[in-house]
């Protein structure tokens, strides 16, 4: 995140926000079989017949977490920093860092207890990439923070590096990493909310962005050389305002060759203005622009793109999150049912080789015998 300045400033309030996550209504009964008694050969077989067939768990109660007791979306700290001050621990507890081998490659968020949000063209699926949780600083181990492996990588189907024969790129930029094991929920380590599908975040709504990028330009007797680029150690914060997206693609029709006639800032995309100084930098991808609503934080957005680092009148591009809640959904739920339908296969066929056994006794009870 480039060394941002400024004032505090009276923020607009953002629309209401939904919850896209859906979870299983409490009191939902767990799904077993109920077999504590004795059931005789012809119970047995049965019973073996109905636990070859499928069964609806939907309504299995999960276990109770520190998601379930307080939500997402809940900060411990509510003093806000302005003007890109270094973050306090445990006010961000989704943010986490996707690493690439041990070393930060980009931001990333906590939406469920195993999975994380970020940007597709931050991983690569043959990367030996894993995630860093529960501490504000990259360089610094402490009790309560954490190092998992990611177990799958899911990119968005129609993502798009690039798009047309100009630079300007990335449409779809979201993915998805599949941890390999459930994070425990703490003070420092928990989930942000996700918005509805019909959620518009309003012009002028003011909300925030983290990150650890940074940039510093060295010179030599006052002539500019080539940025060096450097990731901060400590996480950064920064308040920034909601661009329209007509105006954000207004001004990049004005420095790029893209014909005005064709869209370059898509209704899948949101801006931020760069106007006041605030905006991302390299090590800041797939990092969160998070809105607060009634005390619960939602994710607006995931960084994207930009032209450069710390170039003023040039805005901040993310992936608009709401535009995917549904892809969301859809990827999560149907990885966590391929995962259940493959451990309940994984009893068949030893149930198979007790069937004969179950129906000789059915027929042939061992009393008329």
């Amino acid at each position: 995140m480039s060394p941002l300045g400024g004032s505090a400033e009276r923020r607009s309030k953002a629309p209401a926000l939904m919850d896209s996550l859906e979870r299983v209504p409490q009191g939902s009964q767990p799904c077993h079989s109920r077999a504590g008694r004795m059931l005789g050969p012809l119970g047995a077989l049965l019973l073996l017949f109905r636990l070859l067939l499928p069964v609806d768990c939907a309504s299995v109660e999960p276990p109770t977490t520190q998601e379930d007791e307080k939500g997402c979306g809940h900060s411990t700290i509510v003093e806000r920093v302005i003007g890109g001050e270094a973050s306090v621990p445990s006010k961000w507890p989704w943010q986490v860092s996707i690493q690439n081998d041990s070393k930060h490659l980009c931001g990333g968020t906590i939406i469920a207890g195993s999975w994380v949000l970020t940007a597709a063209h931050c991983v690569n699926i043959n990367d030996n990439l894993s995630v860093f949780v529960g501490s504000t600083h990259l360089k610094q181990s402490s009790d309560s923070s954490t190092r998992v492996a990611v177990k799958r990588v899911v990119i968005h189907p129609n993502y798009q590096e690039t798009r047309y024969w100009s630079w300007i790129g990335r449409e779809d930029d979201v993915a998805l990493l599949k941890l390999a094991q459930e994070l425990k929920y703490t003070k420092k380590i928990s989930p942000v909310c996700l918005p509805s599908p019909i959620f518009d975040l309003k012009v002028g709504s003011f909300c925030w962005l983290t990150g650890w990028g940074q940039i510093n330009i060295s010179s030599s007797e006052g002539k500019a050389q080539s940025p060096r680029i450097q990731i901060d150690d400590g996480l950064h914060e920064a308040e920034i305002q909601v661009l329209s997206n007509d105006e954000c693609d207004s001004r990049y029709h004005e420095i790029s060759e893209v014909p005005s006639i064709i869209r370059i800032v898509t209704p899948t995309m949101l801006c931020s203005d760069y106007s006041r100084g605030k905006g991302f930098c390299f090590g800041d991808d797939g990092s969160p622009l998070v809105c607060e609503v009634d005390g619960t934080w939602f994710q607006a957005g995931i960084v994207s793109w930009t032209l450069g680092c710390a170039q003023r009148d040039t805005p901040s591009v993310y992936s608009r999150v709401s535009k995917y809640a549904l892809w969301i959904n859809k990827e999560i739920a149907e990885l966590s049912y391929a995962v259940s339908t493959l451990m309940a296969s994984s009893w068949i066929i030893p149930l198979c080789l007790l069937l004969p056994i179950c129906l000789m006794m059915a027929l042939f009870p061992p009393s008329l015998l």
